[in-house]
């Protein structure tokens, strides 16, 4: 069914093809960028991984947590924010085997700035890192990632105070706020969206001692959103300050426990690739590349998550619209595919994050890393190499056709399917948003014969979707017809319509439809009628799916029936009232239907039996209008009546 409703809105394209597609604020890149580098958020304790390898260094030392704000130029007012974390194992780069590995990565400056060309704030931090990634020791191995992923999520909760305190420096809109990580990062804010429990923490058997203590104790790190704690492992953050964020998500990592889900977490939009061989697409273990070892087991990345997130209701107000721009339709072409998330598909069997890219020369030719105001480098730190030319080296294993163009290719999908994504949850959508809209007529349980004549006609209406502002010629309507036991996977007719709440088919071809579907005459048949509203970016289903019935009425002598010559609309042009008047050789009046010339019912009247009826048309608006006049044994006829 999702491939067929794929193609029923692929006839959105097509539509809007040749239109000149205007810029939206928060999903097209509308302006130019400010960048405001090296501000201080925030300062915590941290890990020195230098501990144990040079003589004196103590375990701890105080971190000092900088970002770079990336602004748009030319959007006026509050402006969501969105904090982004960068990738890198909780080390710094090239110590940790990468050459990735803090806010500065080509990937996060570009992203930042493609975001923030689209409206938004975009704030990419770096957070504390620190752990051994040499220990053999699974439990040691699986404790030190743990908490260096809750410090992550302390960090951001810091860096959400830290803006709602200068919400007004950086023209931030504090009710909006959105958790993006790639890589490492992505681990950090699936647990942003997730846990909000002290049981999220410290009672979860995956993350317990083997004396079932828990790896990580609130009452000394403190809480997950950075309060309490011991003072010497936490500064303690301000309690008065919110650090609230409202909707993450994620290129790449994955997801702890899938069991940290409920029905208040975050919404999560997720992007990965499927074969990725440090976190599992699906749910599967974790394993540290370097010794082999299983650090997390059973966590679920994007294929697993979001399908669960949709099920749950996480995502209700991501899934109240069909997103029909090109990427999104693209991301459900990938099997097993579900909204919000993205499936990065590749023929390399160990790919990665193919939106990173480096200059080789520059990391082949680096040798000493500079870490907590020392340097790092094999003859002072050497059971963790710092060398650019093997971080090189391990990187080009998992992209091995890496370049910026192909980064940026990458990049450029995620910021085009993450940003309406990001606007449908805040209502940012502006002209372009779709309202909710119901069915108008037929109504629901609607009894219509249909006669083999273009002289009568059957009106279908339906509410109008366009949001307010909406440009003439922006939206499109498809009618969609099918059996009452079908699912609209292979409607029985399908009806482009631009731009009108309505349309008005002769009974003729209705009566062909009817006769091609095998319909008997004079026997009803049980149908049902939807419409898809839709434009350049999103699509929205009618409210509702209407039953009717329509019967092929019997041919036979209906066309020498036709009353034309037998019905007089008088006077015409009328003003307060119309009189419809037959032939005292016919049939009486049966029905009597007035239609404008966008073929919307304006008034009808049922069961009249008499050869002669009044219409009041005071509450007409001068115009040209259809008089359609049935009598009681089906015969018919159409007059145009003008009102004055």
């Amino acid at each position: 069914m999702k491939k067929n409703l794929l193609k029923s809105i692929a006839l959105f394209a097509s539509f809007f093809a040749l239109e000149a597609k205007a810029q939206v604020t928060f999903i097209d890149k509308v302006s130019s960028v400010n960048v405001t580098t090296n501000i201080m958020y925030d300062s915590n304790a941290a890990v020195n991984i230098m501990a144990g390898a040079v003589p004196g260094l103590a375990p701890l030392f105080s971190n000092k947590l900088m970002c770079d704000v990336y602004a748009p130029t030319s959007v006026s007012g509050k402006k969501p924010l969105i904090i982004l974390a960068h990738t890198g194992s909780y080390l710094p780069a090239i110590v940790n085997k990468q050459t990735t590995g803090n806010r500065k990565d080509s990937s996060i400056v570009f992203l930042a700035n493609e975001l923030a060309a689209r409206g938004y704030v975009v704030a990419a931090i770096d957070y504390r890192s620190g752990w051994n990634p040499t220990t053999t020791n699974q439990s040691a191995a699986t404790e030190q990632l743990l908490k260096a992923t809750y410090r992550g999520m302390q960090d951001v909760a810091n860096a959400v105070r830290f803006f709602r305190v200068n919400q007004n420096t950086y023209d931030i809109d504090t009710a909006k706020i959105i958790v993006g990580g790639q890589g490492t990062g992505g681990y950090i804010s699936y647990a942003v969206a997730t846990v909000n429990t002290r049981g999220d923490i410290e009672n979860n058997l995956k993350f317990l001692r083997d004396d079932l203590s828990p790896m990580v104790s609130m009452d000394t790190l403190g809480d997950w959103t950075g309060l309490g704690g011991v003072p010497m492992l936490n500064f303690g953050a301000d309690a008065n300050v919110s650090s609230k964020a409202h909707m993450t998500f994620n290129f790449g990592g994955a997801m702890g426990d899938t069991a940290w889900m409920k029905a208040n977490s975050l919404p999560i939009v997720s992007l990965q690739c499927t074969k990725d061989p440090f976190a599992p697409y699906g749910t599967g273990n974790v394993i540290v590349p370097t010794t082999g070892i299983t650090v997390i087991p059973n966590a679920s990345g994007a294929g697993h998550v979001i399908p669960k997130a949709n099920a749950m209701g996480i995502n209700n107000k991501l899934n109240s619209i069909i997103y029909t721009d090109d990427v999104s339709m693209r991301a459900l072409d990938v099997p097993n595919a579900e909204n919000n998330m993205f499936g990065f598909e590749s023929s390399f069997p160990f790919e990665n994050a193919p939106w990173e890219w480096w200059n080789r020369t520059i990391m082949q030719n680096i040798s000493v890393v500079p870490y907590a105001g020392s340097p790092l480098s094999p003859p002072t730190f050497g059971f963790i190499p710092a060398n650019g030319r093997e971080a090189d080296s391990l990187s080009m294993l998992t992209n091995p056709n890496m370049s910026d163009v192909k980064g940026k290719a990458y990049l450029d999908t995620i910021a085009k399917f993450v940003a309406p994504r990001i606007a449908v949850q805040f209502d940012l959508t502006g002209s372009v948003g779709l309202n909710n809209f119901d069915l108008v007529a037929p109504a629901m349980g609607s009894s219509i014969t249909i006669y083999d004549s273009s002289d009568l006609f059957l009106t279908v209406r339906w509410q109008d979707a366009r949001a307010a502002g909406a440009a003439p010629g922006s939206t499109a309507y498809i009618f969609q017809l099918d059996m009452a036991t079908g699912d609209f996977s292979e409607p029985a007719v399908e009806v482009p319509v631009v731009d009108a709440d309505s349309m008005m088919v002769d009974q003729a071809t209705v009566w062909g439809l009817l006769d091609d579907l095998g319909a008997p005459d004079n026997m009803p048949l049980p149908l049902k009628w939807r419409v898809i509203a839709g434009n350049d970016y999103f699509a929205k289903i009618s409210s509702s799916e209407y039953a009717i019935t329509l019967t092929k009425n019997a041919p036979v002598g209906v066309r020498e029936l036709n009353l034309q010559n037998f019905v007089k609309v008088f006077p015409n042009p009328a003003k307060e009232m119309v009189k419809v008047s037959m032939d005292q050789s016919k049939a009486a009046i049966q029905s009597v239907q007035i239609m404008d010339l966008m073929g919307r019912e304006i008034s009808s009247v049922q069961n009249i039996n008499a050869h002669q009826t009044e219409i009041n048309t005071s509450n007409l608006t001068p115009g040209i209008y259809i008089i359609n006049v049935v009598n009681n044994q089906g015969a018919f006829t159409s007059k145009r009546l003008s009102i004055n």
